[in-house]
Formats: C-alpha cells, sequence, structure tokens
C-alpha cells in the first residue's frame, strides 16, 4: 500500500484524535466521507493502525513510573524466551523493548508506590525464569516530554 498525502494526514490526525468522526476526519484531510472511510479501512486491513485506544491521565492517580535496565546471564534464543515469559506474568510492567549496548532489555514499571516497585523487582530478579544478572532502575521524576505522536512526516520521506 502507498503512504500519499492523504493517508500520511489521516494516520496524522488519528494518532493525536482517534476519536475524531469520519466527517470532521474528512473535512481535515479534504476527501468525501466515503473516500476518507475507505483509506481508514485500507490503512487499518493493512495493519498502519494497529488499533485505537484511550491514554489514561496516570497524574490523576497515584503511581510510581520506572524505567529498568536489564541484562540477562546469556544472550541466547532460549533465555530470551524464557525472559519474555517471566516479564509478561507481571501486571506492573507495562512495556519492554530490547535494547543494544551494555544492557539487554529496558522495561518501564508502573506501580502504585515505590514500596510495590521494590517487591515485585525482587520477585523479577529472584525468578530463575528470568534469567537476569543486572538490573538498574530510574525513577521518573518528571514527563518533561511526553510522547505525542510519531513524526509521520519524517518516516515517511521518500
Amino acid at each position: 500500500m502507498k503512504i500519499d498525502r492523504h493517508n500520511l494526514k489521516i494516520l496524522e490526525v488519528l494518532q493525536t484524535n482517534a476519536r475524531i468522526s469520519n466527517l470532521n476526519l474528512a473535512d481535515q484531510i479534504g476527501l468525501s466521507e466515503s473516500a476518507c472511510l475507505a483509506r481508514v479501512k485500507k490503512l487499518t486491513s493493512e495493519k498502519f493502525i494497529r488499533e485505537y485506544q484511550a491514554e489514561v491521565n496516570l497524574d490523576k492517580v497515584r503511581h510510581a513510573e520506572f524505567y529498568v535496565n536489564v541484562a540477562l546471564k546469556r544472550q541466547d534464543a532460549r533465555t530470551s524466551e524464557s525472559f519474555r515469559r517471566a516479564i509478561n506474568k507481571i501486571e506492573q510492567i507495562v512495556s519492554c523493548v530490547k535494547m543494544s549496548g551494555e544492557f539487554d532489555y529496558m522495561l518501564r514499571f508502573v506501580c502504585p508506590d515505590a514500596g510495590d516497585f521494590n517487591r515485585v523487582s525482587e520477585q523479577l530478579l529472584a525468578d530463575e525464569d528470568a534469567a537476569i544478572t543486572r538490573m538498574t532502575s530510574h525513577l521518573v521524576i518528571e514527563k518533561t516530554k511526553p510522547f505525542n505522536g510519531y513524526p509521520l512526516e519524517l518516516l515517511f520521506q521518500d
């Protein structure tokens, strides 16, 4: 599927306002309602749009957020799979990315407080299936530039 300027604009608008009506989206894009809806359906079926979800404002609830660097004992497929299973059992781990460099993974924890983070992280370290050799944690003090969408125009340049 080719991402033309209309498709790019649809993606840009939807990533910041997924609740926009098709009528308003079509007006912003400069297409008819039916043409706009057909493009949204095509972008969805082609997996350019993975899902629609609400972003919960965590500032409204008591929480502590941590980014945690993790180094594994071994860098092989079996260890990685075992680690993935171990972290998927912990609901306070809300995201995980595999990294290059000194650490193998970076985890994002969202917990009610630092005590809960301490309990959960110690549980993870003690889990032999996780095969963790080292963890360093970083408490989020402030979200200086919160995620506000991808720079799609830059990513879809020819």
